[in-house]
């Protein structure tokens, strides 16, 4: 077809589609009858999943301009707002409504009936010069964060966040000795123009002696997003052996954040607020850029704007530095005129393209340009914290499409992830409070098995403190390793806490924790007897066959640590001990030729270590050594169908360093060593580096990917899959030892380590 009828033909089908649109969805709107409107009912779970299937594949997978350029992440929650609203029968006309103004060449239509044609064909685009081929190519996925994790458009420029997804702050503090036991107010005036899931926070912290955090908001409930100028607040208690309270704000992820006329304030016994004394609050001052303020993270600007202040002449902008990716991610890419048919559900399927042609710089067929400003501009004017079960459920929708499409395990996990969206909705919209909605997260997020998965919301879980008391599971009883009261004592073995045996208790979180039972165990355990914070957990224990009763004050998430050695010390003749997770390379290097002459030497990799664990193996093997490989799915098709390959190109690279260390070599580990720890785990595995003494690895390793969600929730899960050096799989196995040893609640009474009792016998005498 010649170029000229040709681009008439996308003209007439532009505007035959928007015909069938109404911005804002008015036939979506109409008012459903009583019984189906209500929330929960099979008919609006339903619904929610066919919006939310199609949300997935468009958002992801369909690469045009307009949808490439809409707040996605608000169009969730006004979607599921709308789908909620609208009675089942009304479903493709709302469904329609929302994404037709973003994705013109989609067609939804009633399953098991065949799409309606794209006239003309997209394929008779193919071979023509002056025609660019426009598809997504994901890189795992990129959510903003950019590095190993990227999603790009071809013939797209795609800006990318410069050093990654992160933090760009401005910080202050002030001496807590006249604050102690006061209430202290933290106002500022915010506004915000975000990208790339990014958002606006103030923050107040109290940092107490001896390094301990007290008091803390950083507003991660009620992030800043709105374009004006409004006045924010935070308040809080300091505590009485604070030290400073440090405060600031920051912008997350991507975008514009403007900060200006900061206000501390303290609540005195008159009931009146005193000011408290800040440098520069205003940032008025012309001594510097910003006088008195500390401002400096990688991949952030920050400038003091003249004019458009909220008070005064000036304010300060923090913003995030981009850099943009032209180049495509890799080499294969879908072909134009290649279109896939999904169903959705609720008796309805989907047909889309994965290739768009790109003329005159507009992926075609392009939506007049001023219908896609008004879809955008509607919202913009939604909000979506009007909305809670909306915002929930919108929040469901981007986490579980992320993972559906993107998580690299589900071929060892095998979990039913459509099973699990059902669920999650159901569970969102049963919620009646945020704390339901967090337990419905957690369960879903359980069901990829994955360590490093975990929900977060800063307001929630500051609400949740546990007992100052360590557990681990010895002898098939919730049994206690460290105490910071006395009348608790190692060896104790708890039956119940608030009346709840132990095993019950212990089961109901590990059900919300993710990843591998032994993961799964040591998770549950850092959260055992976690509660309202300030309430009393009524603990019942186990002691020399008698039964004890304790009441602790729940304040803390400061779990006590178990009695070990010194980072590093000389525990026998020529035999000496490294803490792994306590001695960064700084403190090991002056040791180094100590060690190498050492008969013996155990390293302790029980936990997560220091930045020195790569640097040791060096120092342990004659020829180079490497990490396993860190595998990155290319992804072009929805549904991890047909990965185009693997992203192998990552992996430690270590050279042998002297100092050689001569002696026997063994290295103890347990559930607690997860990620870093089981990268190197893994070399010391394969390459036999020393003996490993102690029990199998968390099983989870690979760098995190973080979902930021409405409410501010986030998400983390792994992005990448690591194998064992061998090939084989790692994932949920980890790395088991060549000398299995159990704890004895004899031993945990006596004080005694048996793991490192174990090491010792290796050695040589």
């Amino acid at each position: 077809m010649p170029r000229s009828k040709r681009m008439q033909g996308l003209s007439i089908l532009a505007t035959v589609v928007l015909a069938a649109v109404t911005i804002g969805g008015a036939r979506a709107e109409r008012v459903a009858p009583k019984s189906e409107s209500k929330l929960g009912t099979p008919a609006a779970v339903e619904r929610l999943r066919a919006f939310a299937k199609l949300y997935g594949y468009i958002r992801f997978f369909h690469p045009s301009d307009e949808a490439s350029a809409v707040d996605w992440d608000r169009l969730a929650v006004y979607g599921a707002d709308k789908v909620l609203a609208a009675p089942t029968a009304a479903l493709r006309a709302t469904l329609d409504s929302l994404f037709s103004p973003i994705a013109p060449t989609i067609r939804i239509y009633r399953t098991g009936r065949a799409p309606s044609p794209l006239r003309p064909a997209l394929a008779e685009y193919r071979g023509d010069p002056q025609v660019e081929v426009v598809a997504w190519q994901h890189r795992g996925v990129g959510l903003g964060a950019g590095g190993k994790y990227l999603s790009a458009r071809t013939h797209r420029g795609t800006e990318v966040q410069a050093g990654g997804y992160g933090f760009g702050t401005i910080a202050q503090s002030v001496p807590a000795a006249n604050l102690r036991g006061k209430e202290v107010r933290l106002r500022a005036a915010v506004r915000a123009e975000a990208s790339r899931g990014g958002q606006g926070q103030l923050w107040l912290r109290v940092d107490r002696a001896g390094k301990q955090l007290g008091f803390f908001d950083n507003m991660s409930d009620r992030p800043v997003t709105a374009h004006e100028w409004r006045a924010y607040e935070i308040v809080g208690k300091v505590d009485d052996d604070a030290e400073q309270v440090v405060f600031g704000g920051f912008l997350a992820g991507g975008g514009k954040l403007w900060l200006d006329l900061f206000e501390l304030a303290v609540h005195e016994s008159d009931h009146t607020w005193r000011p408290v004394e800040l440098k520069n609050p205003g940032f008025e001052s012309s001594a510097s850029e910003i006088a008195g303020w500390s401002a400096k993270s990688p991949g952030y600007l920050y400038h003091v704007e003249g004019g458009g202040a909220f008070e005064g002449g000036r304010s300060v902008l923090i913003e995030s530095e981009t850099i943009s990716v032209r180049e495509p991610l890799f080499e294969a890419t879908p072909a134009l005129g290649e279109v896939l048919e999904k169903p959705i559900g609720a008796g309805l399927s989907c047909a889309f393209p994965v290739a768009l042609p790109s003329v005159g710089g507009r992926t075609q067929p392009s939506v007049v340009a001023e219908t896609a400003g008004q879809f955008r501009s509607l919202l913009s004017t939604f909000d979506p914290d009007a909305h809670a079960t909306a915002r929930r459920a919108g929040a469901v929708v981007i986490a579980w499409n992320v993972l559906q499409h993107f998580y690299p395990y589900f071929d060892v996990v095998r979990a039913d992830w459509d099973a699990e969206l059902t669920r999650a909705i159901r569970g969102t919209l049963a919620a009646r409070s945020e704390l339901d909605f967090y337990a419905t997260l957690d369960l879903m997020m359980a069901a990829l098995r994955d360590g490093h998965a975990s929900v977060n919301n800063q307001a929630i879980a500051t609400d949740l403190d546990g007992v100052p008391l360590a557990f681990d599971w010895i002898e098939g009883a919730v049994t206690v390793t460290a105490s910071r009261v006395p009348e608790v004592v190692p060896g104790d073995v708890v039956v119940s806490v608030d009346g709840v045996p132990a095993l019950t208790a212990l089961e109901r979180t590990e059900a919300r924790v993710s990843g591998s039972p032994q993961w799964r165990r040591v998770r549950a355990l850092r959260k055992f007897g976690r509660g309202k914070k300030d309430s009393l957990a009524r603990l019942v224990l186990r002691r020399d066959g008698r039964a004890i009763k304790v009441h602790l004050v729940r304040g803390t998430r400061d779990i006590p640590a178990e009695a070990r050695p010194d980072s590093i010390a000389r525990l026998a003749d020529g035999v000496y001990y490294v803490d792994l997770t306590r001695a960064a390379m700084p403190e090991i290097t002056p040791r180094l030729s100590t060690l190498a002459a050492a008969r013996g030497v155990v390293f302790d990799m029980r936990g997560y270590p220091k930045d020195s664990g790569e640097e040791v193996l060096q120092h342990l093997t004659d020829t180079p050594i490497q990490s396993a490989k860190w595998n990155v799915p290319r992804i072009l098709y929805p549904d991890r169908e047909r990965i185009a390959g693997w992203d192998t190109t990552g992996r430690w690279s270590l050279e042998p360093e002297k100092p050689r260390l001569g002696g026997k070599v063994v290295f103890l580990t347990d559930a607690h060593a997860i990620s870093y720890a089981e990268s190197i785990m893994g070399i010391v595995e394969h390459y036999r580096l020393g003996e490993i003494v102690g029990q199998t690895t968390a099983g989870t390793n690979g760098n995190v990917n973080v979902i930021r969600l409405p409410g501010g929730y986030s998400v983390r899960f792994t992005g990448m899959k690591v194998l064992k050096h061998d090939g084989s799989q790692h994932h949920l196995v980890g790395i088991r030892p060549t000398v299995p040893v159990a704890r004895t609640r004899a031993a945990l009474r006596a004080g005694r380590d048996e793991l490192l009792e174990r090491a010792l016998q290796l050695i040589p005498g």
